[in-house]
């Protein structure tokens, strides 16, 4: 995919994961990476726009900002019916 090229494997995978809000330590889970590389990641694509973070009890939760929307439907190849 063209978006790893420029974000990098992981962030890549982070941000499709995102599809839904998600709390880091099941991302962590999901991707099969420590927490700590989870929040370097969360950190980094919220500098960047793509991600933001709130609370919920306990949890930080993630998601996708609409502009990582628009840039994951951009770079994804359509699938013709």
């Amino acid at each position: 995919m063209a978006l790893a090229r420029v974000l990098g494997r992981s962030r890549t995978q982070l941000l499709q994961a995102l599809d839904v809000p998600r709390a880091g330590r099941a991302l962590a889970q999901a991707l099969q990476v420590t927490p700590s590389a989870i929040s370097q990641h969360i950190a980094t694509l919220r500098d960047a726009g793509l991600v933001r973070t709130y609370r919920d009890g306990r949890h930080v939760m993630c998601c996708r900002t609409e502009l990582a929307d628009q840039l994951i439907e951009a770079t994804t190849p359509r699938r013709d019916p």
